[in-house]
């Protein structure tokens, strides 16, 4: 298995070397053969070919830093594909830009897609790459209008940064075509000479209409492809009556109902903590759904995760919970970890004696003492905070706790 990961690894880093190759050589191409259908003299031309290079390979050192210090937000890490075409797209359009008036550039709307499928900084500097490109070209474009267009992407960039499963875009999009007006309006009057006109006001709002329907568009596919690309799998795999659960359920009804109350009490917690709920939920259904297969390894489980297409974030929760050799565990691993144990203790009790009065408090305070003495959360990506808060969560639980009897 330790040969087949290695292998994995250089087909990927081999991949990936080709792709970073490939996005070098052809942005200055792009730049180069673009340049040449201007009125640029072959010094111009070299110049916008070498700059967009060294720009592309900044962007290429930015790739690999964010991987190697894990700076990515929506899970793009190693993901190069969708940046490429992007990017390319970019210097492309940043080509005909200078065809049209400098205040219609959408250049708000490359900064942002940019840096949704990488992440800020990659996003900040590919596009001001682009944006470099078209102000080269441009005859009367200059270090103000890159400026103006720089900062606006900026702030494009810094309130589409953190979007969650909610998706709330409407004040992000707002505040960053607000700044992107101002700045339009600044460039325009710095650069009229007291001839302001309609047509310039006219130009910008065109501009500010055309970057607002690209945005909702690009979000939308964003939403698709990254936010929410599992969202139907999760609802499938994440109701009691799926067809997966159903065979577990007629193979032990008591693995089923153990799994059905440590997806509850898991899915309660995440949702406490800010963490990823459905994975935790998937993760409490399905930690013992080895034993359909015999016994309940991670070979089996993940076998049966690929068989029924289980989401990425729930295959590796449940690996980093189920496989022994894994010297890692998630904070959603550590939840169900947590609810896994206190729902089979109480379980366990109730057997016993199912009129028995039980000191859940007890009980809890218990596991969670065991679990610290033990050095098994030594591993853990969880804090102290979140483990307190944690507890609390689970003594406030006693209600359901009676549901186990």
């Amino acid at each position: 298995m330790e040969e087949n990961n290695n292998v994995q690894t250089t087909k990927q880093k081999m991949v990936r070397m080709a792709q970073f190759i490939f996005l070098f050589c052809m942005s200055g191409v792009i730049a180069g053969i673009g340049s040449s259908f201007y009125d640029c003299k072959s010094g111009e031309i070299i110049r916008n070919t070498i700059m967009v290079f060294l720009g592309t390979g900044v962007v290429i050192f930015a790739l690999v830093a964010s991987e190697l210090y894990d700076l990515y937000f929506y899970k793009n890490k190693g993901r190069y594909g969708k940046f490429i075409l992007f990017y390319l797209s970019g210097l492309i359009l940043a080509l005909l830009f200078p065809l049209i008036p400098v205040g219609g550039w959408p250049f708000l709307v490359i900064f942002v897609l940019l840096s949704l499928f990488s992440n800020s900084i990659c996003g900040l500097i590919a596009g001001s790459v682009c944006l470099m490109l078209s102000i080269m070209l441009e005859n009367g474009g200059g270090y103000q209008e890159f400026f103006l267009y720089f900062l606006s992407g900026l702030v494009g960039i810094m309130v589409f940064s953190r979007l969650n499963t909610e998706f709330k875009v409407g004040l992000p999009i707002f505040i960053s075509l607000v700044c992107l007006a101002v700045c339009l309006l600044a460039g325009t009057v710095l650069n009229a000479n007291g001839n302001v006109t309609i047509s310039h006001f006219t130009v910008i709002g065109i501009n500010i209409m055309i970057s607002l329907i690209l945005l909702l568009i690009i979000l939308k596919v964003f939403s698709n492809t990254m936010i929410h690309k599992y969202s139907e799998k999760y609802m499938e795999i994440n109701d009691p009556e799926c067809p997966l659960l159903v065979q577990l359920k007629e193979l032990s009804k008591d693995e089923y109902y153990h799994a059905v109350h440590t997806a509850y009490l898991g899915d309660k917690i995440a949702k406490k903590l800010g963490l990823n709920e459905r994975a935790i939920k998937a993760c409490g259904y399905y930690h013992r759904i080895g034993i359909l297969k015999g016994e309940n390894t991670w070979e089996n489980i993940d076998k049966i995760c690929k068989e029924y297409r289980i989401p990425p974030d729930a295959r590796m929760a449940l690996k980093e919970y189920v496989d022994p050799e894994q010297d890692s565990l998630s904070k959603e691993a550590t939840v169900v970890l947590f609810t896994d144990c206190i729902v089979t203790s109480i379980t366990k009790l109730f057997k016993k004696d199912p009129k028995a009065e039980l000191n859940y408090e007890k009980i809890i305070d218990t596991i969670f003492n065991n679990k610290m003495e033990s050095g098994e959360l030594l591993k853990s990506d969880i804090s102290i905070a979140q483990l307190r808060k944690m507890r609390k969560i689970f003594s406030e639980e006693k209600l359901y706790y009676d549901f186990l009897r």
